[in-house]
């Protein structure tokens, strides 16, 4: 019977290569595409996935609501926490804290290299996170001080082996450390990454005081909590811990914790600052969108299907009528049209595998993803699902077609006629639903693009271009001077500068007070330690005061310069020469506020300008030169700056980046969003097109007689182009008044994203419409001018 099956459909196809290749085509895309989707979604929920405590890790979190600054969520957490959570508190199993100390260079006899990324971390750390340990005992490798463990790729720079690391000494901020384990290299999809570990008994035996510090946060902390801890009710807990370990009756004003889930780390921290060990964080709302625009995209392909099977029907009746004839049942006939929808999505799904090969790498290009399709294989159930899904289409399209086709009336069959149709609301519908979400789409991406053309054309209100930024330690700091006096002699150099902070990160807040009129006014904006010529370089506009100088000796330390949001939060007449210092500077010993800037978002555009104070301090030192270089001469200015480098500072290897490089980065999930429904309403489009030009085809060809005699009494050819695409362009307009709604709604909310954001031009919904109603009717002008040009005498002769 299978075999009878088989040689019937592949007949059809053979009869109907057209609409047989439509069919598979569409379907093929949208299998593809929905892959694809799977794909991405798999790979940014698997973060952290592979740790086996990951459902009872919670990371510390705060919001910070200080008095002149914008209320904020962040990272970080302060050094006592984690002690003191596992001590005061049953539901808290374990700790650890995760604390950055940048890129640092280790040296081993007359080797000197820059291991990025080392981190201070608890002795526990390898107990809660399961990094795989490639040599060293996991459980006492960081118990010690001066112990240190290494990722492999970092122990063979030094090592011809990981195992003939272990044991070994490294020379790290200028002290000895015993090598005690390496890891493997740590996994693409953990939110923590690192070259190093440190032990955390390295600081505290220095500082007996550190697991007792509080006020500052500079720390991650990770909690592993028991399992089935009703995590609202430990919450609800932690003002009464602040209160009792910080002895300020009133810190719930400022500070609240909270505890954010591991899995929702990387996922679920767009909205969290300070938030800098979180590698490659990603907006997790829009894995939803991404998941409604496949979905979108295999209903399309679903839609046309059916549309063009039942369109196709008539061209049927009488096969089904002799099947009938000779004795076939209704439930064979059923089978029959069940078999070939399966057929066709079986076939449809290898193609949808020979695209995703052919375009998946290219597409890792644009989104900056190493998908694999092959990594289906690894897990059989995802083989397994994909073919489930690949059946149920092929059923669920299949069904009312073949409903539809075996409830023809045999006498009528036989007779010559058929099933009596006028117009199929249903397929009508169909095609409205098509061109509705094809709409949404076309909509969406419109204003995604104006959204990220907005942000990066958008007047931040500093230069972010042709800024080489340089990591500095300590002996770069002593040489600033000379390395900025050398730099400025030539000519592909425009400033240089430095400051304690980059642009693009939220700054460090801490204390601040202005002497009013009133008294002693207590603040907390942000802060930044910068050179003189920080404003000069970055183009930032003063717009009251002067800017600093070296020739004036209070400019080093004691002379500040904020932000108009900051002034305004004064509400000082004159800002101007208002006394000021930071919290910790004597109130009879305040410096000067010398000057006023206008605003610029030195923190990303999801966020809104800060209150913010400058201030010349060289002495806390900086952590990166900033060199505004000639956009006609980067390669000549990079050169330069590492030759001057290697000859001043060869105590510490030259890295750079570029500033515009890491804004880019900031945008990068927005970005990434922009493509995936650029090229999904692209794919849209397309599958749309396909079936339409199917529908167009068979509609046409049923109306050859209607065409013949029309132009026999007369009808122009424009008469008859406009007759046949009226109904397609009706079903158009009521896709567009349909969708429009819902699509505002929510692009509405994903605006909101943003704290400066474009608002939705009405026009861009029009201008969708026309994009549709122009690809629908140019994807149907060729059947129709072509059955309007027809000679009325072939088509009066028509059967």
């Amino acid at each position: 019977m299978f075999k009878n099956y088989l040689a019937v459909a592949l007949r059809n196809i053979r009869h109907s290569p057209l609409y047989a290749f439509i069919n598979v085509f569409s379907l093929a895309v949208g299998l593809a595409a929905c892959m694809i989707i799977y794909l991405f979604i798999k790979d940014e929920r698997s973060f952290d996935a592979f740790h086996a405590k990951h459902d009872v890790i919670y990371r510390v979190d705060e919001i910070q609501n200080f008095s002149g600054t914008n209320q904020q969520r962040v990272a970080l957490s302060m050094p006592g926490m984690g002690p003191a959570l596992l001590q005061d508190f049953p539901e808290v199993k374990n700790y650890t804290r995760f604390y950055d100390q940048g890129n640092v260079v280790v040296k081993k006899e007359t080797v000197q290299l820059l291991v990025p990324e080392v981190k201070a971390v608890d002795s526990t750390f390898l107990d809660i996170f399961d990094f795989e340990m490639l040599a060293g005992d996991r459980a006492s490798a960081l118990d010690e001080p001066q112990t240190l463990v290494l990722t492999e790729e970092s122990a063979l720079k030094f090592f011809p082996s990981a195992e003939r690391a272990v044991g070994s000494l490294l020379t790290i901020f200028d002290e000895e450390f015993k090598v005690t384990g390496v890891l493997k290299d740590i996994p693409e999809n953990s939110h923590l990454q690192f070259g190093a570990l440190v032990s955390m008994t390295t600081f505290t035996r220095k500082n007996p005081d550190f697991n007792n510090q509080w006020g500052s946060n500079f720390v991650n902390t990770y909690l592993v909590l028991e399992p089935g801890v009703n995590v609202k009710a430990l919450e609800k807990k932690m003002p009464e811990f602040l209160v009792r370990r910080m002895g300020d009756k009133d810190i719930g004003k400022y500070i609240i914790m909270f505890l954010q889930r591991l899995e929702d780390v990387h996922l679920a921290s767009t909205d969290i600052e300070h938030d800098y060990n979180n590698y490659r964080k990603f907006n997790g709302k829009y894995l939803d969108v991404f998941f409604v625009i496949g979905v979108f995209i295999l209903l399309i392909a679903g839609v046309n299907f059916m549309n063009l099977t039942t369109a196709r029907a008539s061209h049927r009746w009488k096969e089904i009528g002799v099947r009938k004839t000779v004795g076939a049942k209704k439930v064979q006939l059923f089978g029959q049209f069940i078999f070939e929808s399966i057929f066709l999505a079986t076939v449809a799904l290898l193609l949808a595998v020979l695209l995703n090969l052919l375009f998946v790498p290219l597409l890792n290009n644009a989104i900056g993803r190493q998908l694999v399709l092959w990594s289906l294989v690894e897990h059989p159930w995802e083989i397994l699902a994909v073919m489930a899904v690949t059946l149920g289409l092929g059923v669920l399209t299949g069904i009312y077609p073949a409903f539809y086709m075996t409830s023809f009336n045999l006498s009528r069959v036989l007779k010559g006629g058929g099933k009596t149709e006028g117009r199929s609301i249903f397929r009508s519908g169909l095609v409205v639903v098509q061109f509705g979400l094809a709409l949404a789409m076309i909509v969406s991406t419109l204003v995604v693009l104006q959204q990220l053309y907005f942000m990066k054309n958008k007047d931040i209100g500093f230069d972010k271009d042709q800024i080489l930024l340089v990591n500095m330690n300590r002996e770069a700091n002593e040489k600033f001077e000379t390395l900025k006096t050398e730099l400025l002699k030539n000519s592909a150099i425009v400033g240089v500068t430095a400051s304690g902070q980059r642009l693009g990160n939220n700054f460090h807040q801490w204390g601040f007070k202005v002497k009013a009129d009133t008294g002693i006014v207590d603040i907390t904006p942000s802060n930044v330690n910068v050179d003189y010529d920080y404003l000069k370089v970055y183009g930032i506009k003063l717009k009251d005061g002067r800017a600093f100088s070296k020739d004036r000796a209070t400019d080093n330390g004691l002379a500040f310069i904020i932000n108009e949001s900051f002034a305004k939060e004064l509400g000082l007449k004159e800002v101007v020469g208002t006394p000021a210092g930071h919290s910790w500077y004597p109130n009879d010993s305040l410096g000067t506020i010398i000057g006023v800037v206008e605003d610029f978002n030195f923190n990303s555009l999801h966020h809104k300008i800060n209150t913010l104070s400058m201030v010349v301090h060289p002495g806390w030192g900086y952590s990166e030169m900033s060199v505004k270089f000639n956009a006609a001469h980067t390669e000549e200015a990079v050169a330069l700056v590492k030759n001057l480098w290697d000859t001043q500072v060869p105590s510490y290897p030259f890295t750079y980046s570029f500033l515009d490089d890491h804004f880019a980065e900031l945008y990068r999930s927005d970005q990434q969003m922009s493509s995936v429904v650029a090229i999904m309403a692209s794919l849209a489009i397309l599958i749309s097109c396909m079936g339409l030009f199917g529908l167009a085809a068979i509609t046409t060809e049923k109306k050859t007689k209607e065409i013949g005699i029309r132009k026999a009494l007369g009808a122009t050819e424009g008469q008859i182009t406009v007759l046949l695409s009226k109904n397609f362009t009706v079903l158009v307009m009521v896709a567009f008044v349909l969708a429009s709604p819902l699509t505002y709604g929510l692009l509405h909310a994903w605006l909101q994203n943003f704290a400066y954001r474009i608002s939705i031009n009405p026009l861009v919904f029009l201008l969708g419409g026309v994009l549709a109603l122009g690809v629908a009717l140019a994807t149907i002008s060729y059947h129709t001018i072509r059955s309007a040009r027809a000679n009325p005498v072939k088509a009066l002769r028509y059967e």
